[in-house]
C-alpha cells in the first residue's frame, strides 16, 4: 500500500496545501476553503475518493499522512480523525461551491 500511496494525488494535496499552513497561521478549514476552485473540482473529487478508500484500509499509513501534511499525530486514530475531518470539509466546500468560477 505504501508504494501505491507514495504517488497519490492525496499526498500531493496534503503537501501542497497543509505543509506550511501552520507557519502561515491558517486553520485546516481556512486551508480547505482557500484551495477549492471549480476548475479543480474533478481533481478534488479524486482526492476525496482516494482519501475515503485509504481510511478503509487496515494498513492506514498514518505517519506518512502526518509527514506530508506536516502534522504530528500521537496515534493512528488521531490521524484517521484528522483526515476524516479534512475530507468532510473538502466535500462540503465542493458541494457548496458554484459549478463554475464566476471569474473564469
Amino acid at each position: 500500500m505504501e508504494q501505491e500511496f507514495s504517488n497519490s494525488d492525496l499526498l500531493s494535496f496534503l503537501a501542497a496545501e497543509f505543509a506550511d499552513a501552520d507557519l502561515e497561521g491558517k486553520s485546516d478549514e481556512e486551508v480547505v476553503r482557500g484551495c477549492v476552485q471549480a476548475s479543480l473540482a474533478e481533481w478534488h473529487g479524486g482526492i476525496i475518493t482516494e482519501g475515503w478508500a485509504l481510511l478503509n484500509t487496515p494498513d492506514f499509513p498514518w505517519q506518512q499522512v502526518g509527514d506530508y501534511a506536516n502534522r504530528y499525530f500521537d496515534s493512528e486514530i488521531e490521524a484517521r480523525e484528522w483526515l476524516t475531518n479534512i475530507l468532510e470539509m473538502l466535500e462540503n466546500c465542493l458541494r457548496d461551491r458554484p459549478r463554475r468560477d464566476p471569474c473564469a
